[in-house]
């Protein structure tokens, strides 16, 4: 048996869990029914003023039962499993939504939240807008793009197929760069033979490689159209985490870039 939506919005009490997760809930109106969230959802800015109960695949069912939720929703991959499991066997309903990229599943996640929470207009209508938004004119000169992902102890890493990165490139009309599949670390070799027209990256990364003119200095970068053009779009990290409202602002850039070249 499904489910049935919240009905008493004065008792509500949500968690929610993953930025996208949350970004549609606020999106929908719902934020007020907000107690707290993980620590990736700092969108918008009374999201990233809520408590927090941490990072969203290491929780802990002490702290999140200790903010008396009525309902959870999370996105795939938050836990640890068994954590998630201490906290329905208290009673509390968890909403896992899919974290798939693509347009299908941003839909049908919006209408998962949208029924949870008694909303179902404003998910159509937030689904119906995200999609006009997300299909509007392609730019006249698609271009190859690099999804650089924040580089970890073992370097830089791209994302390839397959990610959502990859899915707002095709959606500005661009083509991704890269050739194998998921998020994987990336070599000098891949990196030139990759030859990209523009560099995708976030703002953190961007910070991390010590701004624009470092990263293009990057023995991976130097050599590539990218940067002899300087093109880079530079997108929050909570963008390129999974599908949400704000997935067509990322596309947008996208686009500009594309258009102007």
């Amino acid at each position: 048996m499904a489910p049935r939506p919240i009905q008493a919005a004065g008792a509500v009490r949500l968690i929610t869990i993953g930025a996208p997760t949350t970004e549609i809930v606020f999106a929908l109106g719902a934020g007020d029914q907000v107690v707290a969230t993980d620590t990736t959802s700092r969108f918008p800015q009374t999201a990233a003023t809520l408590p927090k109960v941490g990072y969203m695949r290491a929780l802990s069912a002490e702290g999140l039962l200790s903010l008396a939720p009525t309902r959870i929703i999370a996105q795939d991959g938050s836990g640890p499993i068994e954590v998630l499991e201490r906290v329905r066997e208290a009673g509390i309903p968890i909403d896992m939504v899919p974290d798939r990229p693509d347009l299908s599943t941003l839909d049908s996640n919006i209408a998962l939240i949208a029924g949870r929470l008694g909303r179902e207009p404003e998910g159509a209508r937030l689904a119906a807008e995200l999609r006009q938004r997300l299909s509007q004119n392609q730019p006249p000169t698609p271009l190859s793009a690099l999804c650089l992902i924040h580089p970890g102890g073992g370097g830089w890493m791209a994302a390839g197929r397959d990610t959502v990165p990859d899915l707002l490139i095709r959606l500005a009309g661009g083509h991704n760069a890269i050739d194998f599949a998921g998020i994987r670390p990336l070599s000098l070799e891949a990196a030139v033979d990759s030859a990209p027209d523009l560099l995708v990256i976030s703002s953190s990364a961007l910070a991390q490689a010590g701004g624009v003119d470092a990263l293009l200095a990057l023995p991976h970068l130097a050599a590539t159209p990218a940067a002899a053009k300087r093109r880079v779009v530079v997108v929050e990290s909570q963008m390129l985490l999974g599908l949400g409202p704000r997935s067509p602002e990322a596309v947008q850039r996208l686009r500009a870039v594309m258009a102007a070249a």
